[in-house]
């Protein structure tokens, strides 16, 4: 009887040790569709790949696993959604994912609160510039595709310096400019349609939440990145009458608590138009 229960107890923790092990290595593609009737229709078929939350993980040797996953997408536009870079600064496994895509789409990037806690957010984005990555700090341009055009902007993460623009100024100036535009709003953080459910833009690219970390089936995630229990607005597409929000459950993890049931993701979103 205590051999049956030794091999039982030793089966449930070899199984739990390998969902944890698949939880954390094993990447997953996950594919969606947005329409809009504001996007042009030089944009029908756009695909976006974004990818937030690396924390310095790598993805098989130089994450050449990571970067083969993303060409396997057909890009259009890749979209680093912030805290792409270890907690001690170390920036060789975004370098390494960086080269595995270089050439394969215009690249944007926004910062995460995880590349201010390491005081490294100038040598990040001279990294990434060097790769042709388009940097956007409370900033915002065009992005053509054809005679279609549409406005990228970029949210410096609240932990930035004191004093930078907020982002609803932000998007009054950008509506100034391009008042009529379909706008693709990138912010790391996963609350914008909770503290600015009124802005003026129609798409919302996000990370930060890690899926919460812990998913179960029929619940989803359990933890939210703040060590507490309930995670809102942890991944996938949310519209609460304003923007749309689509949330990457993120490629690593940035406290103790190991991903489990929640693959490492890879989000491929395809834009299109009602117009």
């Amino acid at each position: 009887m205590k051999r049956r229960l030794g091999i039982t107890a030793a089966a449930v923790l070899t199984a739990a040790c390998l969902m944890i092990i698949d939880s954390r290595y094993s990447l997953e593609t996950t594919g969606y569709s947005l329409s809009f009737s504001s996007l042009p229709a030089e944009f029908n078929g756009f695909r976006i790949v974004l990818l937030s939350d690396l924390h310095g993980m790598r993805f098989g040797k130089g994450n050449r696993r990571l970067a083969a996953a993303v060409l396997r997408c057909r890009p259009d536009l890749i979209v680093l959604g912030g805290d792409m870079l270890a907690d001690s600064g170390e920036l060789r496994p975004l370098e390494e994912l960086l080269q595995g895509i270089e050439g394969a789409a215009p690249v944007y990037s926004v910062s995460g609160n995880h590349e201010w806690y390491a005081n490294c957010v100038p040598e990040a984005n001279e990294l990434m510039r060097s790769y042709g990555v388009r940097c956007l700090s409370n900033g915002f341009e065009p992005l053509y595709c054809g005679s279609g055009r549409i406005i990228v902007c970029g949210v410096e993460d609240r932990n930035g310096p004191a004093g930078m623009i907020k982002p609803e100024a932000l998007a009054a100036e950008l509506r100034r400019e391009y008042p009529n535009d379909f706008v693709l709003w990138l912010s790391h953080r996963n609350d914008s349609l909770e503290l600015h459910p009124t802005l003026p833009v129609e798409l919302v690219l996000s990370g930060h939440a890690h899926g919460g970390v812990i998913r179960l089936p029929f619940i989803g995630g359990l933890l939210s990145v703040h060590h507490r229990f309930g995670a809102d607005y942890e991944k996938g597409a949310y519209n609460e009458g304003g923007p749309t929000m689509l949330v990457s459950r993120g490629l690593g993890n940035s406290i103790a608590v190991p991903r489990i049931f929640n693959r490492p993701e890879i989000v491929c979103l395809t834009l299109k138009s009602l117009s």
